[in-house]
């Protein structure tokens, strides 16, 4: 995850400078301001903040606006679908299938979403639904003629601010990935995410650390995704990590219209053959857990089962 000094890497562009906001990207939020990048390329690396790192040093250029520079963008695409998730379920790889169809704009964990989210906790004010459509058409902007789609991929602890989603975007499908929670936890005692370390995400404050137990820190998290899942299901497309990948391409993309050729496909099976977040590495599937945790029994077990109830009755 990038740092906000990392972000801000770039050649300071005065706002009165811009002619256009064509290739602009929002990529954080700061007090009132809006602060932008200049992206030529496709985002089709596994993060958004990834292309911002491949970028040339001498091609990064940054401006701030305030929130009225978003009514000067031209119409972006709707958003096709919003992606939920619980965290090392397969999200990425989706995400990452998705950005092979040349028809696809995806956006993965854009920072500037959780930067908004952020602000829109503590300020409630802040014009929520107004203004999150707004940023959300602007990281959908059209740039060539072939792009007739846009996915987002959320942050693991964005469930949660589902409503507002929805209020911004009530047409939009929003889909949930999830998996065994024994396996998500593996998944993270091997390299925990920033959402798994205490302090890190503002909007899991809540969570509490009991005496170094980070893996109970985790449990405690993995059950707000769950539960904010649950809280929501009857708008959520449910998707488990077994359904991957074939379940884009029989399901998810003819859902949305998009009819994929035979070489588009075998574009994507070869493309699940890889690591999602690293293209050079062969995809091996994990080991089983070794050990769980008690409150992952308790309290994750059970909310996993009941999402699992739903997908089988298809909710």
């Amino acid at each position: 995850m990038l740092n906000e000094r990392q972000l801000l890497n770039g050649q300071p562009v005065v706002k009165e400078a811009l002619t256009s906001l064509h290739n602009w990207f929002p990529v954080t939020v700061q007090g009132r301001e809006i602060v932008w990048r200049y992206v030529q390329d496709r985002f089709t690396a596994s993060f958004f903040t990834d292309t911002l790192q491949q970028q040339n040093p001498a091609q990064r250029y940054l401006c701030r606006t305030g929130f009225d520079w978003l009514k000067r963008l031209e119409p972006g695409l709707m958003p096709s679908a919003f992606i939920f998730h619980t965290s090392r379920c397969g999200s990425t790889l989706l995400t990452q299938l998705l950005s092979t169809l040349s028809c696809c704009i995806v956006m993965s964990e854009p920072p500037v979403i959780d930067a908004f989210l952020h602000m829109h906790q503590t300020e409630p004010e802040s014009s929520g639904g107004a203004n999150l459509r707004q940023l959300i058409l602007a990281l959908g902007q059209q740039r060539s003629p072939d792009e007739t789609h846009f996915f987002i991929k959320l942050d693991s602890w964005h469930t949660q601010f589902l409503p507002i989603f929805r209020a911004a975007f009530p047409d939009t499908p929003c889909w949930f990935l999830y998996r065994e929670p024994d396996a998500i936890l593996a998944s993270h005692r091997r390299q925990r995410g920033p959402q798994m370390v205490p302090g890190m995400i503002a909007s899991l404050a809540a969570e509490t650390l009991e005496g170094g137990d980070l893996d109970g820190y985790c449990a405690k998290v993995l059950a707000g995704f769950f539960e904010a899942a649950l809280a929501n299901v009857a708008h959520l497309q449910l998707i488990n990590y077994r359904q991957l990948p074939d379940i884009l391409w029989q399901d998810l993309l003819l859902r949305q219209g998009i009819d994929c050729t035979s070489v588009q496909l075998e574009c994507m099976r070869q493309r699940a053959g890889f690591h999602a977040k690293d293209q050079s590495i062969h995809f091996s599937a994990d080991t089983p857990p070794i050990s769980s945790h008690p409150i992952l029994q308790q309290r994750v077990a059970p909310l996993y089962a009941q999402i699992e109830q739903y997908r089988s009755r298809g909710q």
